[in-house]
């Protein structure tokens, strides 16, 4: 493990590390000259995730950290899918029995996490990049009817008709 990796996660066991950019902030003051993107690729690596604990603060742990039975809990068991959704879908869009899912930079994969414990027996699998999410449906019919209900939920208004569409913000 690198120097910078071993320091990321000695930062996030001190906790306070909200966001990426918290956490390069912090890096730059001990002298690591990094960008977003380096410290998104060091997150993945050393296995951190994003969390929400008692009151709704948004937060990373490492795989560690986590109890199942204490006041933090991994972000997509706590939260329901539409809930996510609602907070970070920027649109979606069937193409076949795929469902291609746009978030801000950096949600993709607490989306992506959501879906896949969300216990929806029509979702195959998903892969999440940075801001984009694949999501892998049984079929044709059930990616439309997916597409739909997530846009429903997040409240996105329907620009692109009944497979897509963008927030409405």
């Amino acid at each position: 493990m690198t120097a910078r990796r071993a320091r990321i996660r000695a930062l996030i066991t001190a906790g306070g590390v909200h966001t990426q950019e918290d956490l390069r902030q912090a890096l730059h003051r001990e002298g690591y000259s990094v960008t977003q993107a380096t410290v998104s690729r060091d997150l993945l690596s050393i296995g951190a995730v994003r969390t929400i604990d008692a009151d709704g603060s948004v937060g990373y742990l490492l795989p560690e950290m986590i109890d199942d039975g204490g006041p933090v809990l991994p972000a997509a068991r706590s939260t329901s899918v539409h809930h996510i959704a609602h907070e970070v879908l920027v649109s979606a869009e069937a193409a076949g029995n795929i469902v291609v899912l746009r978030t801000p930079p950096g949600a993709a994969q607490y989306l992506a996490g959501a879906l896949d414990r969300g216990g929806l027996t029509d979702v195959v699998g998903t892969v999440a990049g940075d801001d984009t999410v694949l999501v892998v449906v049984r079929t044709p019919a059930k990616a439309t009817a997916l597409a739909s209900a997530l846009l429903n939920g997040a409240e996105i208004s329907h620009t692109k008709g009944a497979t897509g569409g963008q927030r409405g913000r």
